[in-house]
This record gives structure tokens, sequence and C-alpha cells, in this order.
């Protein structure tokens, strides 16, 4: 329960701003940045619910609004690595160590789309904590049906921490 509070605290304080110093406003510039040129220009809203948070993972919900769609009335592909981006990260603010850390590889396989009106699951792991390299995975799963929309691979630079011993 306590990673529960902790991830819902992160997670509002990257949307809201206030906690991380740069971080969270950075990211919220990110964030605004990106959903301005998905929603060319409109205000957005970038939604996501915490569904529940252990060490190591967090489990989100969000409904695909007419500003997360491309052309098609899909999720676009740009929201998608925001999303793997935003809650692999958050992920790994939600372990021990609680460091955001740097990117430095994203990958996303795109496998389904996602329409206008699902609400999808995105689900973040972090794969393994090294000295100075953290790697997570996320999917992104339609809710309803348990397809596999999208899935993504996030390696970050952490830092680099004494070593044991």
């Amino acid at each position: 329960m306590i990673w529960m509070k902790k991830a819902k605290t992160l997670l509002e304080s990257i949307t809201h701003s206030g906690k991380f110093k740069n971080f969270d406003r950075n990211l919220e510039k990110v964030l605004e940045a990106k959903a301005r040129f998905l929603t060319k220009g409109k205000k957005a809203r970038f939604l996501v619910t915490l569904v529940s948070a252990a060490p190591g993972k967090v489990i989100c919900e969000m409904k695909v609004e007419e500003q997360h769609t491309n052309q098609l009335g899909t999720l676009h592909g740009g929201m998608t690595a925001t999303l793997v981006d935003v809650i692999s990260t958050l992920a790994l603010l939600c372990t021990e160590r609680g460091m955001p850390g740097v990117s430095i590889d994203m990958n996303i396989t795109y496998i389904s789309p996602a329409k206008m009106g699902e609400d999808i699951l995105i689900t973040a792991h972090v794969l393994k904590e090294g000295r100075s390299i953290s790697f997570a995975s996320v999917d992104l799963t339609n809710k309803a049906t348990g397809k596999l929309i999208a899935q993504g691979r996030h390696t970050k630079h952490m830092g680099n921490r004494p070593s044991e011993g």
C-alpha cells in the first residue's frame, strides 16, 4: 500500500508540479509540448489514472480521447511513446533508489490500434537496476479485451552508484 501511495503522489507531482524540483517542471513542459503537437495546438489533457503500484511495477489506465489520436482516430504513436517514457520512469521512481534517470534508449513495437473511446492499461516493470543503468518494460493493452496494443523498452542511465563492498 505504501508503494501505491508513493506512486500516486509521484504521478500527481508529475502532472501538477511541485515535488521533483526540475524533473517535474521539465517533464510537464515536455508533456505539454507533446500534447500541443499531437493536438495541433488545441488545449490538451494528459489524463492517466494510477491503478496499482509496487516496488518497480506500476499499472495505470487511460481513456483514449480525441486529443490522443492520429488522423485515423487511433492512439497516436507519439502519445504511445510518451506513455512508455513517463510510466516507465514512474516505475523507476517507485524503487528503493527512487531516481528517474536519463533516457539512453527507448524502443516501441506497435502491435494493434487503440481506438478513440477505448480504455487502455499501461503496465511498467523495472527489469533490472544496475549500478549505473536501469531497464524497464512497458505493455499497453486494451482494458476490455486484454489485446496487446504496444510494447516498449526503456533504458536509462541512473548516474554512478558506488560499488558495493
